[in-house]
């Protein structure tokens, strides 16, 4: 049996945390859906072949566990996030807050409404798009992931990216500057509603590194003009960390895990 080691886990957690977190949204979902992914991989580990790569492994594990438990964890439409954008008041942030901070509550927003945005997409269109557009894995992989063709893969990928392209380019300013729907102007108004807490910075918190920098591997895609705008948005957010090391001892710790393999 491969060693399970804090190290192993530290080494691996971060990737698996981040695909998550894009996948259902909340901190402390995601923090589940990855625990949950680490028992199964404890459990099944045995079966891991070495030719292929630990990652994908562990990716193809993520995926099916959060589309067997897909009801557990947030959807939304297009048409619903668009009507509470448009419902929201356009106003700039008051003086109340300095400059830097200000640029931090906008951008806090921006990552938010955009993680939002992917929640829109349905499970599956959300995984794929994720795995094979913001994490640019290429078809050969992806497919894999998903036990499916490349051809399947792609066509499905161009139809998530397509559903969510179209959204942005017809609400979203970041993409079409003729949209009025500006992360600047919208900022207050999610404050006023809850959905950015100015004391609790969640999504723009302090971070080393961004996904464009972390993600190694390059899809093997064109990069077409609609593609890339939407994917240069997602990939300069931040890749999280989290607590590596109190996550991988807590793992190892956990008692279904102990009484799994006699520790």
């Amino acid at each position: 049996m491969k060693k399970i080691t804090e190290e192993f886990i530290a080494k691996h957690q971060p990737y698996l945390y981040n695909l998550a977190l894009r996948l259902v949204y909340y901190k402390e979902d995601a923090l589940d859906l990855t625990n949950d992914v680490w028992i199964k991989i404890i459990e099944s580990i045995d079966t891991f072949e070495e030719k292929s790569e630990f990652k994908t492994w562990a990716y193809r594990i993520m995926i099916n566990c959060f589309l067997n438990q897909k009801r557990k964890y947030r959807d939304l439409t297009f048409e619903n996030f668009a009507n509470t954008m448009d419902n929201l008041k356009n106003s700039m942030l008051s003086d109340e807050y300095d400059e830097p901070f200000k640029q931090l509550l906008i951008e806090e927003a921006k990552i938010g409404c955009m993680r939002g945005m992917l929640l829109c997409l349905n499970p599956e269109q959300r995984a794929i798009l994720i795995i094979g557009d913001i994490f640019e894995i290429n078809s050969d992989i992806s497919s894999e992931i998903f036990s499916i063709s490349k051809e399947n893969f792609r066509k499905k990928l161009s139809r998530a990216r397509s559903d969510l392209y179209n959204f942005m380019n017809n609400h979203c300013s970041l993409i079409n500057k003729q949209n009025s729907c500006k992360c600047e102007q919208k900022t207050k108004a999610l404050i006023e509603k809850g959905y950015v807490n100015p004391k609790n910075i969640e999504f723009f918190a302090s971070f080393q590194n961004t996904i464009k920098n972390t993600i190694k591997t390059k899809s093997n895609n064109l990069d077409l003009t609609m593609e890339k705008l939407y994917k240069d948005l997602y990939q300069e957010h931040p890749f999280y960390e989290s607590d590596i090391k109190i996550f991988a001892i807590n793992i190892l710790k956990n008692e279904e895990i102990k009484e799994i393999f006699e520790l």
